[in-house]
């Protein structure tokens, strides 16, 4: 079993570090991945760490565990700001970010002690650990990882669910954009805590399920390997122009408006009958004439620029004028072009994915599931249709 176990880690501590370096040589570009980078690097160590504990190294030579030890205090932050880079793509660290560092600083402090103790002591302290009695710093520093880590997951949940808020009003790809993925992958690092402490507390009682919180540990290890995977996945996604230039419209709408209510306040816009009448009939010209629904990354911020109107009365616009939001509005456009060239036979030579990513899809997946919501058919299914009624 410890060898299996040690085999696990093995793959982990490789998996780890290679994603890692995956993202730097690949997907450098978008700055989040810089922490997503750190991140599986620093699950790579901490699993390091974990090897030499079970090999007996600490036993021979204990000092060296403190340069491994602690790292579990960034795992939490490192994610949030990887979150937190997604939705705001331009934005870099600061000053203030740096108070993220201080629990893993402080817990640097609390091991200076440990610097003065003979070699004999210190792995005698680090055998104590596997014992029935944990010594007080090892139970008050897992009782810290585990609250930091469950504070840390519930304030990126809510950060997702904000951005996440009224996001068909603002973006023309809300599907692409709303990182249900980094939502589920986050409730399942949360889920990970749960289970750790629940290990924790078992054990406390005398009750041990594995070796080194074997459970949780193994648990967690996958759960590396799939955000490793799904952050390089969506790398790609968010790393188009389109996709980048949506993030970058929603993040300086919401920091420059202060905006978390998406649903605009319509009896106070100001916008007169005979405005919003004007702007509804510039509107249908861009969308019918310049066909700006094209635009694969277009959103309601830069839609408004182009109009000269703002974001508010451009949504009030479109809910009253066209009885849709924004996300529908456009996508609806996209569709009804794709509908029309699918029904040309001259456009036959064309696949169905070229056709909608002309008219302004930019995704598989979204598109196929739009353009059933829309037509109750899917994509191939219209295009038989169509031909078979055409005699084609």
């Amino acid at each position: 079993m410890e060898q299996l176990n040690n085999i696990i880690l093995i793959l982990g501590i490789a998996q780890g570090l290679f994603l890692a370096l995956l993202l730097r040589r690949r997907h450098w570009t978008l700055y989040a991945n810089r922490m997503l980078a750190a991140l599986m690097a620093m699950y790579g160590v901490i699993l390091f760490n974990l090897l030499l504990q079970d090999v007996g190294f600490f036993a021979a030579y204990p000092k060296p565990w403190m340069l491994l030890s602690g790292l579990a205090l960034a795992t939490g932050p490192l994610h949030y700001l990887y979150a937190r880079h997604l939705i705001h793509p331009a934005r870099r660290l600061r000053t203030t970010d740096v108070l993220h560092a201080l629990p893993f600083a402080a817990y640097k402090l609390t091991e200076i002690p440990l610097l003065f103790l003979s070699n004999a002591d210190m792995a005698q302290l680090l055998a104590d650990v596997a014992g029935s009695g944990i010594p007080p710093r090892f139970f008050w520093f897992n009782w810290s990882i585990i609250v930091q880590g469950m504070l840390y997951m519930g304030a990126t949940l809510l950060m997702l669910e904000r951005h996440g808020r009224g996001l068909e009003q603002l973006a023309s790809g809300a599907d692409q954009l709303r990182l249900t993925w980094l939502r589920n992958i986050t409730l399942l690092s949360l889920l990970a805590w749960l289970l750790f402490a629940t290990e924790y507390v078992l054990y406390l009682s005398g009750i041990l399920l594995a070796e080194r919180f074997g459970v949780s540990g193994l648990f967690g290890g996958v759960l590396v390997y799939v955000m490793g995977y799904m952050g390089l996945s969506r790398s790609e996604v968010l790393e188009t122009p389109g996709a980048a230039s949506s993030m970058e419209d929603l993040s300086h709408y919401r920091e420059d408006e202060n905006e978390e209510e998406t649903a605009p306040a319509y009896a106070r816009s100001g916008l007169s009958a005979e405005r919003a009448d004007e702007a509804a009939a510039r509107l249908r010209a861009l969308l019918d004439e310049e066909r700006v629904y094209r635009e694969s990354g277009l959103t309601l911020p830069a839609l408004a620029r182009r109009m000269e109107l703002s974001p508010h009365n451009l949504s009030e616009v479109i809910n009253t004028r066209f009885g849709q939001n924004f996300f529908d509005l456009v996508n609806s456009c996209r569709v009804r072009e794709v509908c029309e060239r699918l029904s040309d036979p001259g456009a036959r030579q064309f696949t169905i994915l070229a056709i909608a990513f002309d008219a302004g899809f930019n995704s598989k997946t979204s598109f196929n599931t739009i353009f059933k919501r829309h037509t109750g058919m899917t994509p191939s299914a219209y295009r038989d249709a169509r031909s078979k009624y055409t005699g084609d």
